[in-house]
């Protein structure tokens, strides 16, 4: 649907464009008759993208991006909570916010990747920094990995995760696994 509304906004450009060029034509001004298409194209393209964001409001759910997580499901209150099933989905998986504070208190230490080759990393906000990427790697992006470790092998990460030599070498750590796993 989405792809639709962009081709109608380019083909209402186009119309314009030419319609402005046969005028122009015409008339015996063809460079004035194409740029008065053009920018007239141009208007109507505006006022079509304008009406698009509230459109998509009302029909459609928001998209999120690859590299930033989407908002966290909200939790049930603690009554609810105390009535769920003890066997919950969750109950041999790490805590995250407890391996988090592992990662953020030994960033600037040296880790290393399966094949040897060291790193450093910091954290800003709730994203990693590995020194030998360009990327950020999300807190929800090792709240994923969490879900299946231990790993033997980097291929072990799930493969929705992003950046998992850096996930692997970093949650198999001894400082960061602490004996959890």
């Amino acid at each position: 649907m989405a792809l639709r509304k962009k081709r109608d906004r380019s083909n209402v450009f186009v119309g314009f464009m030419f319609l402005g060029m046969g005028l122009g034509w015409l008339l015996g001004h063809l460079a004035a008759g194409l740029f008065i298409g053009m920018g007239l194209g141009f208007i109507a393209q505006a006022f079509l993208e304008e009406k698009e964001p509230h459109e998509r409001a009302e029909s459609e759910e928001p998209e999120t991006s690859a590299l930033e997580p989407a908002e966290p499901a909200p939790t049930a209150p603690a009554h609810e909570a105390a009535a769920a099933p003890a066997a919950d989905a969750d109950a041999g998986r790490p805590d995250v916010d407890a391996v988090w504070a592992r990662i953020v208190a030994h960033q600037g230490e040296t880790f290393h990747l399966l094949k040897g080759q060291p790193f450093t990393y910091r954290v800003e906000g709730h994203a990693v920094v590995p020194s030998t990427a360009k990327v950020r790697i999300q807190k929800s992006q090792f709240a994923k990995a969490l879900g299946a470790v231990p790993f033997e092998k980097v291929a072990d990460v799930p493969k929705d995760v992003f950046g998992p030599s850096y996930v692997y070498a970093i949650l198999m750590d001894p400082r960061i696994r602490d004996g959890d796993w």
